[in-house]
C-alpha cells in the first residue's frame, strides 16, 4: 500500500496543455537508421511532432543567443528556482554527449538550449546553437546565488551536466523521483510524463514518449526546430510535478502534517537529498579495474570450465549403454553427443529418464534447478552444481566485467540507484556492483584500489535487530545486548 492516498491537485492553474506528452522520462535509443532510410524517418519524425506538438510553438522558447540566456537566467535568479532536464544521444553521462538543456522558472516560458545538434546528412555540428563555454559561464553565475535546483531523476542530468558542460558544482534541491518514491513507493509508474500526467492532469492528455516519436534516431540527428518542441517543456512539466509534491514533503506546510509525512519528509531533506550529490561522485569516480588480473583469471576458469564439462562427459560415459538404449527406443530424442551440460531440457531426460532418480519436488516433477540438484544425492547432480557454479563465475564477472570498462579510464562505473528497491534500499546496475561473491577472493581482487588508495571492507553486526531492540525496548532483548550474548541464540 502506498503511505497514503494522494489526492486530486485542486489547484490546476499552471497546468499547460503542453504537458499533455506524459510518459516515462527517457533518453535517446543507441539505434541508428542508416543509410537512405535516415531521411525517410526523419521527415516521418518531423511530421509527427508538427501534428501532435506544433500547436505549442507559440508557448516555447527556443534559446539560441547569449544574450537571450543571460536574462533567462536572470529571471530564474529573481525567481530563486529553476527546473533542469538534459537531452543526450544516450544514457551513459560519461560516454554520451549532451544534446541540449531544458530549463524552466515561474512567468517565462519552458525554454530548449540546443548544444550539439548536427546534421543528419553531413554530420557536421547544426548553426545557431550555444557553445558549452556560455552555457556553463550563465549556470556558474545562476548557482553562485544559491537558487533552487528541480530535476526529475537528477542522479542522471547532475552527471550530465557535470562531465559534458564541466559544471563541477551542480546540484539539486528537490528530485521529483525521490519524492515521488518517498510519497507512494507502489506507484505503477515512475516516469516524469506518467506522473504529471496522473497529478496535475488528473490523468488527462495524451502521452507522446521519446521512444514513439524518435525511435531509431539519436536525439543529435534531429533537427533543433524539431526537437525544441518535444524537449522544451521536460522542465515545466517537472516543475508543476514538484509543486504539486511540496506541500507534502515540507514539514511547515498543512498537508504534510495532514497525512502524517513529517517523519517521511524528514527522510528526504536529511538522507535522501544529501546523498544525491555522494551517490552522483560515487558514479563519477568508479573503481579501478586490474584487466590484467582479469585476464589471468580468465585462462584459470575457462580452463577450470572444460574440466567440469569433461568431469560431466566421463560420468556420462559410465552410463553409455543406458543412454544408449534411450536412444534406440526413442528415436526422436533430443539428446546431443555428447549431451550438452548447459541444456535443461537434456538434462532432465539424463537425470530422470535414463538414470531414473526420484523426484524431489513434485512442483517440480522434473526440474534441474539448484534447488533440485541440490538435494539430490548423487554424484552427477554434484558435478552439474559445480559446473554451474563455475560458468556463473565466468559469464558474470570473468568474462562480462572487462566489456564494462570506460575506455577513457580504465575504470568501471556502475550506477547505483538511491531508490533501487520500494524498501528503499539502494541497488547497483550496469554492472550490479553490490552482488560481487564474497565466497570466492579471486572474483573481488579484480576490483583494485587507486594508487596511494585502499579499499576497505566494513559490515554493521546485526544491524536490524539492534535497532529493533532499541525501538521495542523488550528487556531480555537489551539484557542479551549488555551482557554480549548473541540475540540469535537468546531467541
Amino acid at each position: 500500500m502506498a503511505l497514503f492516498k494522494v489526492p486530486k491537485r485542486a489547484d490546476k492553474s499552471q497546468d499547460t496543455a503542453v504537458a499533455k506528452k506524459s510518459n516515462t522520462k527517457s533518453k535517446a535509443s543507441k539505434t541508428v537508421v542508416r543509410g537512405d532510410g535516415v531521411l525517410g524517418r526523419i521527415t516521418e519524425i518531423k511530421a509527427k511532432v508538427s501534428a501532435n506538438l506544433g500547436k505549442y510553438e507559440k508557448d516555447t522558447l527556443l534559446i539560441q543567443d547569449a544574450d537571450v540566456l543571460h536574462h533567462y537566467i536572470q529571471s530564474c535568479i529573481d525567481n530563486h528556482v529553476i527546473s533542469i532536464d538534459t537531452e543526450t544521444t544516450g544514457l551513459d553521462p560519461l560516454l554520451d554527449k549532451i544534446v541540449g538543456v531544458c530549463i524552466y522558472t515561474p512567468n517565462e516560458k519552458p525554454a530548449y538550449i540546443p548544444i550539439n545538434h548536427k546534421s543528419y546528412v553531413t554530420g557536421l555540428r547544426s548553426p545557431n546553437q550555444l557553445s558549452p563555454d556560455v552555457i556553463r559561464t550563465e549556470f556558474e553565475y545562476l548557482l553562485e546565488y544559491g537558487v533552487d535546483v528541480i530535476m526529475f531523476n537528477a542522479n542522471f542530468d547532475i552527471r550530465v551536466l557535470r562531465n559534458q558542460l564541466g559544471l563541477k558544482n551542480i546540484y539539486c534541491t528537490w528530485d521529483c523521483y525521490l519524492a515521488s518514491r518517498l510519497m507512494n513507493e507502489n506507484e505503477e509508474h515512475k516516469g516524469l510524463k506518467p506522473l504529471h500526467r496522473k497529478y496535475c492532469l488528473n490523468g488527462q492528455g495524451d502521452v507522446f514518449s521519446f521512444d514513439e516519436l524518435f525511435r531509431g534516431v539519436t536525439f543529435d540527428k534531429i533537427p533543433v526546430q524539431t526537437g525544441y518542441l518535444y524537449a522544451a517543456h521536460d522542465a515545466i512539466i517537472t516543475y508543476e510535478l514538484y509543486k504539486f509534491q511540496y506541500p507534502y514533503l515540507t514539514p511547515e506546510e498543512g498537508l504534510c502534517r495532514e497525512y502524517e509525512l513529517l517523519d517521511v519528509a524528514w527522510v528526504f531533506h536529511n538522507i535522501e537529498m544529501p546523498c544525491v550529490d555522494v551517490v552522483t561522485r560515487m558514479e563519477d569516480t568508479g573503481v579501478e579495474f586490474d584487466l590484467g588480473y582479469c585476464q589471468e583469471l580468465s585462462v584459470k576458469y575457462n580452463n577450470l570450465l572444460k574440466e567440469k564439462i569433461q568431469k560431466f562427459q566421463d560420468l556420462c560415459d559410465t552410463y553409455g549403454d543406458k543412454i544408449n538404449q534411450y536412444k534406440t527406443k526413442h528415436p526422436d530424442n533430443k539428446l546431443e553427443t555428447p549431451i550438452n551440460i548447459g541444456s535443461p531440457t537434456q538434462l532432465a531426460i539424463l537425470l530422470y529418464d535414463i538414470l531414473k532418480l526420484p523426484v524431489v519436488d513434485k512442483n517440480k516433477p522434473r526440474g534441474t534447478g539448484e534447488d533440485i540438484l541440490s538435494k539430490m544425492d548423487n554424484v552427477l547432480a554434484n558435478v552439474i552444481l559445480e559446473y554451474r557454479e563455475v560458468a556463473k563465475l565466468v559469464s558474470t564477472y570473468i568474462d562480462k566485467m572487462p566489456d564494462c570498462v570506460n575506455p577513457n579510464d580504465n575504470r568501471i562505473h556502475c550506477s547505483f540507484n538511491q531508490y533501487g528497491a520500494d524498501t528503499g534500499r539502494f541497488s547497483s546496475s550496469d554492472p550490479n556492483l553490490q552482488n560481487i561473491p564474497s565466497h570466492n577472493k579471486d572474483i573481488r581482487k579484480m576490483f583494485k584500489a587507486t594508487d596511494g588508495y585502499v579499499l576497505m571492507s566494513s559490515d554493521y553486526s546485526q544491524q536490524e535487530p539492534k535497532v529493533m531492540t532499541q525501538m521495542c525496548g523488550d528487556p531480555k532483548m537489551i539484557e542479551a545486548y549488555q551482557k554480549g550474548k548473541d540475540l540469535y541464540a537468546e531467541i
